[in-house]
């Protein structure tokens, strides 16, 4: 790219009304359930508007507003933001009630768990707005201690505002929580805030992995509608138009502004920002993360778990998934090249529940001994197992009309090498080894062929292992395919 790209989105999330009624206009805009999220500011002085905001959301005489953040060091125009966010509302006349959140000098040190939900939601009270100042850990753990608190008070939504100190996930717009339960990532129902602030001065200031991420975490759309789509041929889930829709500008400029994203001009941010946004939105609209979460991100939260196992830390979120693309990329293109529905066994297709209990226990117990992380995966992953046998009928079906459903699934496919030129050309590690931390590809090998075990939703994975294919011999033959792809492409750069 020699120069920025103008990007003239289609749907731009900073114009909601204008959004909201394009999407009135889709065939399924009925299952669209409505939202909270009223405004999306995306401005380098978007922070000087959160006063005006607040008041906006809260009109009473009381001027109250608690700020949940943590301790990582977060700057804006080479100052602390989170004081001079204090500062800003206490001059215009708020009482700012501080909840800091421990975990470590680094965001990716807290982890969005119960414990930290409940910690916050104590802390609620009934009409005071709520801000979440930091990026995706605090925006889980705020967003999901708001729901929880509205349902089991039954008090009205308190006004609730994001605003992310790094553009690095997904979760922002997305109405949905990520939270850890026994040792495992789970995604709950939880809400979206109303009004979102997205400060390109702060934006530009966050540590550069962290925006890679979040450029990583758009990436599942070059695969995850695949995977949706496998999931609702086989009756395992139910695609919706408008997730799709509302994609269309991240799948125009994620390849084509791949460089200017990953490069962090202001121009970038920006864009990147509302990307985000709507990345966010498609899973919001679904009711559900599978718009941009196939078999990558169960590889990722396999990393994510044994973590601690391999006494390491937990690196980028988007940029873990962005990495396990690679390997899932090229797995689906063995899948649409070798499958030949003639010459498969169909009964060996449907393993026993014993036989799965068994190995999805036995996989999760060196990482947990007390058996808790294995017994929570193998009650998620036996859902989809009765699932899977249940619709063995619309297995069988797929099997004959495979021609057709080759070329949708291709339709809805990038090449793996497209991928890697696009992580490529936004400056992203290409290597699970280059990731920070750095995580070794034994174990990335191993998240890759076990990645199926750890929840229900159906993916290429899961058709990939009933079909007896994924073991460590696949699993080695594309890793080393993964190896040759990034070694021709970085040649080539």
């Amino acid at each position: 790219m020699s120069g920025e790209t103008t990007a003239q989105l289609k749907y731009d999330p900073t114009d909601m009304p204008g959004l909201l009624s394009a999407v009135r206009e889709w065939p399924d805009a009925d299952r669209v359930p409505s939202i909270e999220l009223e405004r999306v500011i995306v401005d380098r002085g978007a922070i000087e508007q959160l006063p005006v905001v607040l008041e906006s959301l809260s009109p009473s005489e009381v001027r109250e507003a608690i700020v949940v953040c943590d301790h990582t060091p977060i700057a804006r125009r080479g100052a602390p933001l989170k004081p001079a966010v204090r500062e800003l509302l206490e001059r215009a006349g708020w009482t700012a009630e501080s909840i800091e959140l421990s975990g470590g000098e680094r965001e990716e040190d807290l982890h969005a768990t119960f414990e930290a939900v409940d910690a916050v939601k104590s802390r609620l009270r009934p009409g005071v707005p709520v801000v979440a100042l930091g990026s995706g850990t605090i925006t889980n753990i705020t967003k999901h201690a708001c729901f929880s608190y509205a349902e089991e008070t039954g008090a009205d939504s308190l006004p609730l505002v994001f605003c992310p100190t790094a553009d690095s996930v997904l979760a922002f717009a997305a109405a949905m929580a990520v939270i850890s339960q026994a040792g495992v990532k789970r995604t709950w129902p939880s809400r979206l805030s109303n009004v979102l602030v997205m400060d390109l001065e702060t934006l530009a200031e966050a540590p550069r992995r962290m925006t890679i991420g979040g450029i990583g975490d758009l990436c599942p759309v070059f695969t995850s509608f695949a995977d949706w789509h496998l999931g609702d041929v086989l009756g395992l889930a139910s695609t919706r138009v408008a997730s799709w829709n509302i994609l269309e500008d991240v799948r125009s400029y994620l390849g084509l502004c791949a460089r200017e994203l990953g490069a962090g001009t202001e121009t970038g941010l920006e864009l990147l920002s509302k990307l985000i946004v709507l990345g966010g939105l498609s899973a919001t609209f679904a009711g559900e993360s599978a718009p941009l979460s196939g078999y990558e991100h169960v590889t990722g939260h396999m990393l994510d778990m044994g973590a601690e196992h391999f006494k390491r830390g937990i690196a980028s979120h988007g940029s873990q998934v962005a990495v396990a693309l690679i390997p899932h990329a090229i797995a689906y293109e063995h899948l649409l090249a070798r499958l030949e529905p003639g010459r498969v066994d169909v009964s060996a297709c449907y393993p026993s529940f014993e036989q799965m209990e068994a190995r999805v226990k036995s996989t999760f117990e060196e990482l947990d001994p007390s058996g808790a992380m294995g017994a929570e995966c193998w009650e998620d992953y036996s859902t989809k197992l009765r699932a899977w046998h249940e619709a063995r009928p619309r297995f069988e079906a797929f099997l004959e009309g495979w021609s057709s459903h080759r070329r949708t699934l291709a339709e809805l496919t990038s090449p793996a090498r497209t991928i890697v030129e696009t992580l490529a050309a936004a400056g992203h590690p290409l290597r699970f080894e280059e990731l920070d931390p750095a995580i070794s590809e034994t174990e990335a090998r191993w998240a890759f062929e076990h990645a199926h075990l750890m929840r229900k939703r159906f993916s290429a994975g899961d058709l990939l292992f009933y079909l007896g294919w994924l073991d460590e011999r696949f699993t080695t033959q594309v890793f080393e395919q993964m190896h040759q792809l990034i070694a021709g492409v970085r040649g080539h750069a």
